[in-house]
């Protein structure tokens, strides 16, 4: 079971980028943190690195933890980088426009913040375009939190039933 990972990702393809998961996952519940974090704000999926760990053995119950606190991390972080730094370069010419995004942002954004760690590339700009759009933080922090647990409950599921239904065929 400890080389399920390396059988599933080894093709001649994409043995080169599996390096850096691998690397991730032998640094255990910090590579996990790491990931999780730096995915969250650049399109770098979780997903190997939360199998590897579970396949390792893992206990579940602390890669969720660990994922999801690093998930929320990284997802501040873009609000921040858009609240903060983007929003300069982003510069609004009509105030007028400026107040209409951000009162539909206002009705619309949770929406959007609940569905986005789904959306490829999507759910990394949103919590920038959240900050960009000065979306009120604790706000941001409830619905961002809710979704991102959400997700990992989703991708740690998967995981061990991809591990469970993988397994005996590695066996053979």
């Amino acid at each position: 079971m400890k080389n399920c990972v390396y059988y599933l990702y080894s093709t001649p393809d994409i043995s080169k980028k599996m390096v850096l998961f691998e690397l991730l996952i032998s640094y255990g519940m910090m590579g996990l943190f790491i990931i999780a974090l730096i995915s969250s704000i650049i399109p770098i999926p979780t997903e190997p690195v939360v199998f590897g760990l579970l396949d390792v053995g893992k206990k579940p119950e602390l890669v969720l933890i660990i994922l999801a606190i690093g998930s929320i991390a990284g997802a501040y972080i873009g609000y921040l980088l858009g609240k903060y730094e983007l929003r300069k370069l982003i510069p609004f010419h009509d105030r007028k426009k400026e107040l209409m995004m951000q009162i539909q942002f206002r009705r619309y954004g949770a929406l959007l913040l609940l569905v986005s760690p789904w959306i490829p590339i999507v759910g990394d700009l949103a919590p920038m375009v959240a900050g960009i759009e000065n979306y009120e933080s604790k706000r941001f922090l409830l619905v961002i939190s809710v979704a991102k647990t959400i997700k990992c409950i989703g991708i740690i599921y998967l995981s061990i039933k991809v591990i469970d239904w993988w397994t005996p065929f590695i066996k053979l």
